[in-house]
């Protein structure tokens, strides 16, 4: 099997996306000839695909440029042509009634089938028309480090919290910031981690606000950290936070998930799959104002809690693949859907 997978121009930055494209990619090269192809439409309009793939994976960041797409469709009329579905607004409850969605919407025609990280965005695929047979979700891996032992975590001193978003709008951090403003009067300190550059302007306002706020000194924003780095990172904290309301998955979640830590968010998307039937966290609801403070303040103030959540957060962390495991469904998905797809036609 030949396999295209085309990225976005920002193929390189520390997103999830991007992070599981490059880590799906050289795990899928052990049963295919792979190739990820960065493109950007609107400097070079010619699909840049030659040699006749058998499959070409198109990351959903490229669903903007439609008449793009379709000339790929034109000039690779025998591929499979499967969308990457990370995310796409016709899929985020907040953005269904959008033009961009409706504009997704027009395409997804053009596809043999999907793959997506999360079975609640897959459900969302096959609302939208997309055949059953022809959407499969294929979550994240994980990283060997992630399954090493757990240190134990001791209740001394402020409970740290902790976030890994990238500096965007989408993530919710400037009213996470308000949220931790109502927590004042409890004891805790909270690490940011992610990339600013991807929105200067955005994340210069977030810095703003934080340092307008009466919690400024007990905020530390970490920048982008090492991958390696990162079970260190999980290791010292208490608490992990995503105030986005909507992920179609979060890679980091399930990572502080398998180094034991309890997570508080919101019930959205994908994060309740994350979680399943383990009592590994709090999802509050996105309807209510102070639910997230709420749930944030239920564990602060209560460690033995934490403690158990985490170590049910931990064993839920079991059923993720690892990283190679997650390579291999994703080629046997490609597999099943281009089979579909011939089925039907």
């Amino acid at each position: 099997m030949h396999v295209v997978v085309l990225v976005p121009d920002i193929h390189d930055r520390p997103t999830g996306g991007n992070i599981y494209n490059r880590r799906i990619a050289a795990a899928l090269a052990e049963r295919a000839t792979v190739e990820v192809v960065p493109w950007a439409p609107e400097e070079a309009p010619k699909p840049p695909v030659e040699g006749g793939p058998d499959t070409i994976v198109v990351d959903s960041l490229l669903v903007q440029h439609a008449d793009a797409l379709r000339a790929l469709r034109g000039t690779c009329p025998e591929a499979s042509l499967i969308l990457l579905a990370h995310y796409l607004h016709c899929i985020d409850p907040r953005e269904r009634a959008s033009g961009a969605a409706d504009a997704e919407r027009a395409l997804l025609p053009l596809f043999d089938g999907a793959i997506t990280t999360s079975p609640f965005a897959r459900r969302a695929l096959i609302d939208e028309g997309m055949g059953a047979t022809r959407v499969k979700a294929v979550p994240p891996g994980l990283d060997p480090t992630y399954r090493e032992t757990v240190p134990r975590r001791y209740a001394t001193g402020a409970p740290e919290l902790l976030t890994v978003a990238n500096l965007l709008p989408g993530k919710g951090l400037p009213t996470f910031v308000e949220t931790l403003g109502r927590l004042s009067e409890e004891a805790w300190r909270w690490t940011l981690v992610g990339d600013d550059a991807l929105d200067p302007a955005f994340a210069d306002d977030l810095r703003a606000r934080i340092r307008a706020s009466s919690i400024a000194d007990r905020v530390a924003l970490a920048g982008v950290i090492p991958p390696a780095n990162m079970p260190t990172r999980y290791d010292r904290t208490d608490v992990f936070v995503l105030p986005s309301r909507f992920e179609t998955c979060s890679m980091a979640t399930r990572e502080a998930m398998a180094r034991g830590l309890p997570v508080v968010g919101y019930a959205v998307g994908g994060l309740p799959d994350n979680l399943g039937d383990a009592d590994a966290g709090l999802l509050a609801s996105p309807d209510r104002p102070d639910a997230l403070a709420d749930a944030l303040r239920t564990l602060l103030t209560n460690p033995a809690r934490r403690r158990r959540m985490g170590r049910a957060a931990r064993e839920r962390s079991r059923a993720f693949p690892t990283w190679p495991e997650a390579g291999d469904r994703f080629g046997t998905a490609l597999e099943d859907v281009a089979t579909s797809a011939q089925a039907s036609t």
